[in-house]
């Protein structure tokens, strides 16, 4: 008998070997759990490599730290770590100004190459000073008094205009304000001027010294030498130039410790008050 070809004899087998196999329950352990899978490990992927082109360095000329010689380098540290600070150098006892030092410690820090002729042309003796303040007189006023004794006979007949008697020069211009209020005392009804340049332009005080008349003048060496330059400020009556000289500032540093200001009042003395005071028209005192 030939066979159907609408029975589907190709399924018929597959449904005998599976009725025929027998389902087999999963293997436990002794614990009665199930088998651990196995996790395989992955493999790292490999990571393309990037190539990168670094740009030539240009040589800027400066030189690193790195670049400095060891020796260098701990030389400078150890001059940082040498040097003192001006509270650690002041002495436990104030000491009284010392004419024969003023020119030395003002001649400290110019990094000028003068002749033997020049320091000679420097060189202040006791004559040329007015005895410094020994620490008796409390303000200005009170150390004026002691060195300038024939003030009121000066002042009278003195009309010469933007010509001061006496200068008073110290570092600041806050320092110059109060001195010139201390100054109140001791001169009188005389009038003062107070030269600096903070808040005040060189042309206004110019102007003013040209039409007023000055017996007392405090400011700082920068706008009194700038002044003397313009020929406004005349010199040629002064009698006294009194130094800030003990003062100090909440930096504990007096008139000759700022390098700016020592070095404007070092050309003041060189140039103009030096001369003055070696033709004996005037002298120095310090307060």
């Amino acid at each position: 008998m030939a066979d159907d070809l609408q029975d589907e004899w190709w399924l018929q087998d597959d449904e005998d070997d599976s009725a025929n196999k027998k389902v087999e329950p999963p293997q436990l352990n002794t614990d009665n759990r199930k088998p651990a899978k196995t996790k395989l490990k992955k493999t790292p992927k490999s990571k393309s490599k990037t190539i990168t082109r670094s740009r030539p360095v240009q040589d800027t000329g400066k030189r690193k730290l790195d670049d400095v010689p060891d020796s260098a380098v701990s030389k400078k540290n150890k001059r940082r770590r040498n040097k003192k600070k001006i509270s650690e150098q002041l002495p436990s006892e104030p000491s009284m100004p010392d004419p024969a030092d003023v020119m030395s410690i003002l001649l400290r820090g110019q990094k000028l190459e003068l002749t033997a002729v020049e320091m000679e042309e420097l060189k202040l003796e006791d004559k040329h000073f007015l005895s410094p303040n020994d620490f008796s007189h409390p303000n200005i006023s009170s150390y004026l008094q002691e060195v300038v004794p024939d003030w009121s006979s000066l002042v009278d007949p003195h009309e010469a205009k933007g010509a001061p008697l006496v200068i008073v020069l110290t570092g600041a211009a806050k320092r110059a304000v109060d001195l010139n209020r201390d100054s109140t005392t001791f001169r009188g009804k005389a009038r003062s001027i107070k030269l600096f340049a903070k808040h005040i332009k060189v042309q206004d005080q110019v102007e003013q010294l040209s039409k007023q008349v000055v017996h007392l003048a405090v400011g700082t060496p920068a706008r009194v030498a700038t002044l003397v330059e313009e020929d406004a400020l005349r010199l040629d009556h002064v009698r006294c130039v009194v130094l800030d000289w003990t003062y100090r500032d909440v930096k504990l540093r007096r008139l000759c410790d700022i390098p700016e200001v020592r070095g404007d009042l070092f050309q003041l003395f060189r140039k103009h008050l030096i001369p003055l005071a070696k033709d004996g028209l005037l002298k120095f005192g310090l307060f």
